[in-house]
């Protein structure tokens, strides 16, 4: 890692954004070169698409790209050839701030012809992995690399995607994790516009101009995200079966929550679990999927709406 200037992020790190944290099956752990800005005042949106673009579809990513770069909005996409590629340069050449997710260690350029591009992206912003160094990129790592881009985002652009295109699967996982999803729409005989064509009948927004890709908040920061309040509705005829499908360490830990405007910092339930942070942690997670309590930042809500 020292060799090759790689960095570690973990999710315990101020670096690592509490809307990634706060999402299921992302790493503890994250490789990464080049320089990573504070998520507390950062908005970022996705860029993706096919590998075989169209000219359509570069100009509309370049020009999107460019826009964010402008507005000083982070642009997320895979270093991969195609609209990846162009999205990337297009934010570069506006000196703006860019993220690249890969598939394989962040020591390894995947394409190789991309290593310039690569190398840009370290010095002007960073490359990142949650793959260790040397490990070269496989079919299979290509899932968790989607998995965690489209966390990264705060909304996804998804220009061109054939049948089978990866960004779809990119775009599948940001509408499970609420992300909004944008969709450039093109003529039904385009091989290169069915994916996106299927996206805009699955529900995601038709994408018209870059203004669309601002967020209509500003983001907030860490600490405003951890205060803030989820208030609990009664879970009235629910209560008996949540009950029986809670254990006796999940009991206490609820009575520790029994103020829902009052978040409890995670190592206040320490002592439950004999100092043990990686037992407890596993076991607010699995609460927290089934709708127990929410988990923002080092702080612990609950329960949650889920439970009605």
């Amino acid at each position: 890692m020292q060799q090759h200037g790689i960095k570690l992020l973990s999710f315990v790190d101020p670096l690592y954004p509490p809307i990634v944290n706060n999402s299921p099956n992302q790493p503890a752990v994250i490789y990464y070169r080049g320089n990573l800005r504070s998520p507390e005042t950062q908005t970022s949106v996705g860029i993706v698409g096919s590998r075989r673009c169209t000219a359509y579809g570069k100009q509309i990513a370049a020009e999107a790209a460019a826009f964010l770069a402008q507005q000083d909005v982070t642009v997320v996409s895979g270093l991969a050839k195609g609209i990846d590629s162009y999205a990337h340069t297009a934010c570069l050449k506006e000196n703006g701030y860019t993220l690249a997710f890969l598939a394989s260690g962040p020591d390894i350029c995947y394409p190789p012809e991309h290593r310039s591009l690569m190398e840009e992206i370290v010095e002007k912003g960073a490359v990142l992995s949650p793959y260790p160094p040397g490990t070269r990129p496989r079919q299979e790592y290509f899932p968790l690399r989607n998995i965690l881009l489209s966390a990264w985002v705060d909304q996804l652009l998804v220009v061109e995607a054939g049948e089978r295109s990866g960004a779809l699967i990119t775009a599948r996982y940001a509408m499970e994790q609420k992300r909004k999803v944008f969709a450039v729409p093109n003529s039904i005989y385009c091989p290169e516009s069915y994916g996106t064509n299927r996206l805009l009948q699955k529900g995601a927004e038709v994408y018209l101009e870059p203004k669309q890709l601002l967020s209509e908040e500003e983001p907030r920061s860490q600490q405003e995200i951890t205060k803030t309040v989820i208030k609990s509705k009664p879970i009235q005829d629910g209560q008996r079966r949540f009950e029986a499908q809670t254990s006796p360490r999940e009991r206490l830990i609820l009575e520790r929550l029994n103020n829902p405007e009052k978040p409890v910092g995670i190592n206040n339930f320490l002592d439950l679990f004999d100092g043990n942070l990686s037992e407890l942690l596993s076991l607010l997670c699995r609460m927290e999927l089934e709708g127990k309590v929410i988990v923002a930042g080092q702080m612990v809500r609950g329960p949650s709406t889920a439970l009605t």
